[in-house]
């Protein structure tokens, strides 16, 4: 039962803060980053919510500090993308992106997370 109840708060506070971060991201500019502003905070935050529901809270912190391992390489990976991409295509560039993300973001956790 337990399990039911935290699964209906995650789906009731993904679909509301979709819903508010896609309200948010369509009021700002420019438009093609509204997808990403709609899925990974929303996404991120109904799982803190559930977690912090269901866990302690020193577990809920271990999350959260991965969460934030993981937007710094969204960060780089965004950088990266935009520079790669523009200049060795499709294929390389997204290769080159993804290491942008996949080496900070693993840095991070095996130094200041593990």
């Amino acid at each position: 039962m337990k399990d039911a109840i935290l699964l209906g708060i995650r789906v009731l506070a993904g679909g509301a803060l979709v819903v508010a971060f896609s309200m948010i991201s369509d009021a700002v500019k420019p438009k093609m980053f509204a997808g990403l502003f709609s899925g990974a905070p929303s996404v991120a935050t109904a799982s803190l919510l559930v977690t912090g529901l269901a866990m302690s809270a020193a577990k809920d912190q271990k999350y959260a500090d991965g969460m934030v391992a993981g937007a710094v390489g969204l960060v780089l990976f965004a950088a990266g993308a935009a520079l790669a991409v523009k200049h060795l295509g499709a294929v390389w560039g997204s290769t080159i992106a993804w290491l942008a993300w996949a080496l900070p973001a693993f840095a991070l956790f095996w130094f200041f997370l593990r």
